[in-house]
């Protein structure tokens, strides 16, 4: 399939080399040059059915020459393979733990066409800045340059992000829109993502059971824009959403599981559910939100409780279609969540979300003073600073905050009164160190760093008595420069060390 470089509805479309080889002359030339060269084995194609895997169709020229090879799997920017493309996976083709018949049922060295599909790991999430996924064979050699044109197969994925508000949206904004679903789509395409689709359903947010109405609109959003694909890729679809909006989500996947084009199918479907919360009132765990003390919170409670009874949103659910969900929640008692609805409420995330399925999970809470649902720190903005720079190269992501750290080497038992502490953050993160004794609960500030550009940092701290403490730190990042405010890094645990200068 050829394309014509230019823009196709929202999809950046780039000439490529096909992952299949043409018929004619350029496949026999290149199979004469393989066998010219000794090698037994060319790579004809390579393809995925649902992104959990990779199916490579190859033939082995000459048996005699057939001993086991080297087949790399790998994420990359273009169809060309260098040292910066990432590693998928690797292994030995005829080699131990391998199958012992093809899906043709062929020994998979035998003189002839093979078909071999792998499972991968993981599978292949969105990577958008990396679209392409490449098999080479004998990748040391090809790197060396000892392989003249690369025994190389490629295909391309396209990603597709949805962003979705949820309910009781400023009324001002239903022109254009949720303002950080807009800001995060900016934030998404330059990223590298294909196509971004913030939905827009604040003129209905204030309605009760609107909601839900909203999956079919979302869905059929989607598959407009998986059409503008060109045809026979696959086609990855990461959905955003916060509070009521991944009720939305949750209703839009169940009906494109139903109707899933072949595209959609072939690729990866990702599901990120900020502070998830249905309105209903049903929800498991009872109410879950908190209110101010008095007759306000109590107004305000009845309230919500009404509204919920009318909306009976069904709750969001991460459905067997999924391929990898997150789920950030936080469950700040009102009375620390600064900025939320005027200090008399703050919605909670509903967790654990329903799974239907064995898809994986995970979970961060950002609990703590400051975060809120809606508030000056809210949930949506701490994933756009923190996790939305990460998902270009769809990098790991394993502390919910970005911020980690360690004893320096020979600090955790150390003679030193002064020890030394590094790890990483969030570019451009304030942190605080403190060290609790176990002796007392009153815990004693280390000291104060910035992390650097690349999200490294490192301090000594300030001289300490002997004894064993009990090391954490907390931070702030800068949510946007164009705004006042800050994020509020949730404490992290830096570990244990004992000082003994004696």
């Amino acid at each position: 399939m050829k394309t014509d470089g230019k823009m196709r509805r929202g999809f950046r479309v780039h000439s490529k080399r096909v992952g299949s080889i043409r018929p004619g002359i350029e496949a026999l030339e290149r199979r004469e040059l393989q066998a010219a060269l000794g090698s037994a084995v060319v790579l004809d194609s390579l393809s995925t059915l649902d992104s959990q895997g990779v199916t490579v169709e190859y033939d082995v020229l000459n048996a005699d020459h057939g001993q086991p090879f080297e087949l790399g799997i790998y994420r990359s920017s273009d169809d060309r393979f260098d040292a910066g493309d990432q590693t998928v996976a690797t292994l030995m083709v005829g080699g131990p733990g391998t199958p012992a018949r093809d899906d043709l049922g062929a020994a998979p060295l035998a003189e002839g066409h093979h078909r071999l599909t792998l499972a991968l790991l993981g599978g292949l999430p969105p990577t958008p800045e990396q679209p392409y996924v490449l098999a080479v064979a004998d990748p040391s050699r090809a790197l060396s340059g000892g392989a003249e044109g690369e025994n190389t197969v490629a295909f391309r994925k396209y990603t597709i992000g949805v962003l979705t508000h949820g309910g009781f949206q400023t009324m001002s904004w239903k022109d254009r829109g949720a303002p950080w679903a807009l800001q995060m789509a900016k934030s998404l395409q330059a990223q590298g993502y294909d196509a971004v689709i913030p939905y827009n359903w604040v003129a209905e947010s204030r309605t009760p059971g609107a909601a839900a109405k909203q999956g079919p609109r979302v869905a059929r959003l989607v598959e407009l824009a998986a059409n503008q694909a060109p045809a026979g890729e696959p086609v990855d679809v990461h959905f955003i959403g916060h509070s009521e909006g991944t009720v939305v989500n949750s209703v839009a996947i169940r009906y494109l599981e139903k109707n899933e084009p072949e595209s959609l199918a072939r690729g990866f479907m990702k599901a990120t559910l900020l502070d998830p919360h249905a309105a209903n009132n049903n929800a498991p765990g009872g109410r879950q939100y908190s209110v101010s003390k008095g007759l306000i919170g109590d107004l305000a409670r009845w309230i919500m409780d009404g509204y919920q009874k009318k909306a009976k949103d069904p709750l969001p659910v991460v459905w067997d279609n999924v391929d990898a969900a997150d789920v950030y929640y936080q469950r700040t008692p009102i009375s620390a969540a600064k900025g939320s609805n005027n200090g008399i409420y703050n919605l909670w995330g509903q967790v654990p979300v329903p799974v239907q399925g064995d898809t994986p999970v995970r979970y961060y809470n950002l609990t703590g003073v400051g975060i809120s649902h809606t508030g000056y720190v809210n949930v949506v903005d701490w994933y756009q600073v923190h996790v939305v720079p990460t998902l270009g190269e769809n990098s790991p992501f394993t502390d919910p905050s970005l911020l980690s750290g360690e004893p320096a080497p020979g600090s955790d038992a150390t003679q030193v009164r002064t020890p030394t502490f590094q790890g990483t953050a969030a570019p451009g993160t304030r942190l605080s160190l403190r060290a609790a004794p176990r002796a007392s609960s009153q815990p004693i500030v280390l000291g104060d760093v910035v992390a650097d550009a690349d999200g490294k940092w490192s301090l000594t701290s300030r001289p300490l008595p002997d004894g064993r403490y009990h090391v954490r730190a907390k931070g702030v990042a800068v949510a946007d420069p164009k705004w006042p405010r800050v994020l509020v890094i949730p404490k992290t645990t830096i570990g244990t060390i004992t000082v003994d200068a004696h």
